[in-house]
């Protein structure tokens, strides 16, 4: 199978519009998190590990999908500490939903659902079948399907509607209410791209879009944060159970077109790698898209492995056992900071 990786930047449809574009930000060198053991209140009860390794199944799904690369490649291309080890041990995902939305296909060379939902996949590859993928456009102008997704352990978007869109329709702007409202209140983790929207102008170049995406309050330069700049924080999406994400390169530096956290969600904010994984991909961070289902994935472990938690614990876990960058603590820039999966699933000190 010949997969190349896709260009995020003009990616847009007739209404739904893929986010991909926001602020800068200094790298640094990670300071290990402290995991956790008992959370106030939280029940970390372990549940059953698979008798099936997570290499074992994303060797199965490269020779699926023809990928002519090897596991171990795999393993360097999704670049989350702790990863291999999780698999290793059992915790793949096994018995958990994720949800993907996504602006298009999610098969055929090309898309950017399939790579959405594949990252998602080899991040929690014992998940399989039980992933339920829905165009958003689909889901925004038929409300039937917005209760769909709360029955997910875990919901992952990487897409956005522009405020204009909504402002001409008042069918979708009630749909897109009542699913905000559905996902804060379900028990999934929702994980969410927190590229900006500004898509719709007619600029060129990474930050010249004339009109914002019909984003008033997004500068053209400047600092872009969440609250300002993404679709979903516009709209409100900000319980417990959310997660922003962000992305760094190797030098954990936030490419332009990435959000950086804010004052306002800064404690909903962590970062990660965002290679797109396919054939053709060089580690380099390809886009928000692709950070977004790295941390659904890791959700669906540490659901996995922690099957009493709820989806609020599961992002209060992810987030607080981040390792630290910027500005020590939490802060406006990389909010809680980088994903690591193997502290997420290794409880040996105390988190409050």
């Amino acid at each position: 199978m010949n997969i190349k990786t896709i260009a995020l930047t003009g990616l847009v449809s007739s209404t739904l519009l893929l986010t991909g574009c926001g602020g800068g930000g200094g790298g640094s060198t990670p300071v290990q998190s402290t995991p956790v053991t008992a959370i106030d209140g939280f029940d970390m009860t372990q549940g059953t590990a698979d008798t099936k390794l997570g290499a074992t199944y994303i060797q199965e799904i490269l020779t699926e999908d023809g990928f002519s690369t090897s596991v171990s490649t795999m393993y360097s291309r999704i670049d989350l500490t702790g990863l291999e080890g999780a698999h290793s041990a059992g915790w793949t995902g096994k018995g958990e939903t994720i949800t993907v939305m996504d602006t298009d296909s999610f098969t055929g060379n090309g898309y950017h659902g399939k790579y959405v939902s594949d990252i998602a996949k080899f991040v929690a590859p014992g998940v399989g079948d039980s992933m339920n993928k829905f165009v958003l456009s689909d889901v925004l102008t038929d409300s039937s399907k917005n209760t769909t997704t709360i029955a997910s352990d875990v919901i992952t978007t990487s897409a956005g509607y522009t405020p204009f869109a909504v402002a001409a329709n008042g069918t979708l702007a009630s749909n897109l209410d009542d699913l905000v409202r559905d996902m804060e209140s379900s028990n999934a983790l929702v994980t969410v791209a927190a590229q900006h929207s500004n898509w719709t102008g007619t600029g060129s170049g990474d930050r010249d879009y004339e009109g914002n995406g019909g984003y008033s309050s997004c500068p053209v330069s400047g600092t872009m944060t969440v609250a300002n700049c993404n679709s979903w924080a516009i709209d409100n999406l900000d319980s417990g159970n959310v997660i922003y994400v962000g992305e760094v390169d190797s030098s954990n530096i936030i490419p332009d077109w990435s959000n950086q956290a804010g004052d306002t969600h800064k404690n909903q904010f962590l970062v990660t790698s965002s290679d797109a994984i396919t054939v053709a991909s060089n580690d380099a961070p390809s886009g928000n898209s692709f950070a977004a289902p790295r941390v659904a994935g890791a959700g669906a472990l540490v659901r996995h492995k922690f099957a009493n938690l709820t989806g609020s614990q599961t992002a209060t876990v992810l987030l607080h056992t981040a390792d630290d960058l910027g500005v020590a603590g939490v802060d406006s820039v990389y909010g809680h900071g980088k994903l690591n999966v193997g502290a997420a699933l290794a409880p040996v000190g105390n988190l409050h």
